[in-house]
């Protein structure tokens, strides 16, 4: 990658975090964390559904010994007088067994438990997440770890790779660093960000409510589909959704729809961090007010377009431009109270600036002796005050599971999604945490 700083795999620097009781948030965090409210912060949820049932107490040994091993994860949001950071904590998360609704706000303060939390119900183990604490990438990272020490301690004898960290090294700079400040270059300018109103839908909005539902599929099966408009898998599912929004409308779109799409920088950076290291983007269409608008006529518009957004040297750029926007001079000795109004209104507006958000962090890699255990993963991002509507999809071992979460009871969208991927030549086995599983 011409012109992008790449730390090479085989400098092991020793993490500055060890040992330290306090460290700064990353600089994707600081939305997150200005953005929290009484009984709302940022979570999402990744899951492994195994093939027999979890053992608890074999879960927390694997939790007590792994979860050392990320010290970037033992932290607990705080307020300063300039920024906010994590305190660092001695207590180790405890296992809970499942009995509340999914992705419920994690306790940011008042407890000597990290912002994270392992739960596990019959055969699923999940990780909640507050987002400022890490991103998808990372908790994936952390599940194949846990799960892979999980069996170690049951007798089995795995094979390491690089899908899980191993617990005889130490953290490394590289894994537990801010990524976005180790990448950052002084000299980068971001393009000026477009100004538009997008389709924007009013949710009702339930507390202490969740709607989840899971569509699981063949990998090949929606790669399949998604060649036979010359689109990768998160194009199609995107101009999918696109299109569901605009037959789903009550009224014709006069509006773009605009899907905002995490990009995890670990791939196109070379890097192994287990913090947050994403770049958000967007795909969008203008229907301009017709609800005729074919799928084909979106998969055109949108074909390539993620490529071009991914240019490695356009991505440093972004990056480089928000890290010089925190270690701004000017910026820098305003205290915290009113950086935090700033930035959680600049919060809000972002959410207000696309339709809705879909995650794919691809493929759940784990050592292959952990993968015979794991019958599929689950990725199920949490709501926000102004944006109640989410899709993430997670795969494994050649499926793939999709998920759609809600403060919202309808379905008529997931419906009219899961009826075309069956129309598509997509198989789809359905499930909702609101009723009993049903077939597309």
């Amino acid at each position: 990658m011409e012109g992008v700083t790449v730390m090479e795999n085989s400098e092991k620097t020793p993490s500055t975090l060890v040992g330290r009781r306090w460290y700064p948030i990353d600089n994707a965090s600081n939305l997150y964390a200005a953005a929290r409210r009484k009984r709302w912060c940022r979570t999402f949820r990744i899951s492994a559904i195994l093939k027999e049932d979890v053992d608890p107490a074999v879960l927390q040994t694997a939790l007590n010994d792994v979860t050392p091993r990320f010290p970037a994860w033992q932290g607990q949001l705080q307020d300063g007088l300039f920024w906010s950071y994590f305190q660092h904590t001695d207590a180790l998360p405890q296992v809970e067994e499942e009995h509340d609704y999914p992705y419920r706000p994690i306790g940011l303060f008042g407890t000597d438990q990290p912002n994270f939390r392992v739960l596990y119900y019959k055969r699923r183990v999940s990780i909640e997440m507050y987002h400022s604490l890490a991103d998808g990438g990372a908790t994936t990272m952390f599940l194949s770890t846990l799960l892979t020490r999980y069996y170690e301690l049951q007798g089995e004898e795995i094979a390491h790779d690089a899908h899980a960290l191993r617990m005889e090294d130490a953290p490394t700079e590289e894994e537990t660093c801010d990524a976005y400040r180790l990448h950052a270059t002084p000299d980068a300018k971001a393009k000026s960000p477009e100004k538009r109103q997008p389709y924007f839908i009013e949710y009702d909005v339930k507390p202490n409510f969740a709607h989840v539902v899971h569509g699981t599929f063949r990998v090949d099966d929606i790669k399949a589909a998604a060649a036979g408009y010359e689109l990768t898998i998160t194009e199609y599912i995107t101009a999918l959704l696109i299109y569901c929004f605009i037959r789903t409308a009550p009224a014709p779109l006069t509006q773009d729809v605009c899907i905002s799409i995490p990009m995890d920088l670990r791939r196109r950076f070379g890097t192994q961090n287990t913090r947050n290291f994403v770049y958000m983007t967007d795909l969008s269409f203008s229907p301009e007010g017709r609800q005729d608008v074919s799928f084909e006529e979106i998969a055109e518009a949108i074909n390539g377009e993620l490529l071009q957004k991914s240019n490695p040297q356009l991505l440093l750029n972004e990056i480089s431009a928000n890290v010089a926007a925190q270690q701004s001079r000017v910026l820098r000795p305003i205290p915290y109270p009113i950086k935090r109004a700033f930035l959680k209104n600049t919060y809000r507006q972002n959410q207000h600036s696309f339709t809705t958000f879909f995650s794919n962090w691809g493929i759940m890699d784990a050592p292959d002796a952990v993968l015979a255990h794991i019958e599929r993963a689950e990725f199920v991002l949490g709501d926000t005050p102004h944006q109640p509507f989410g899709c993430a999809a997670l795969s494994v071992s050649g499926l793939m599971t999709l998920t759609f979460s809600s403060s919202d009871t309808s379905t008529a969208f997931q419906k009219e999604f899961f009826r075309f991927l069956v129309q598509d030549g997509v198989p789809v086995h359905v499930e909702s945490n609101l009723t009993s599983e049903v077939k597309a």
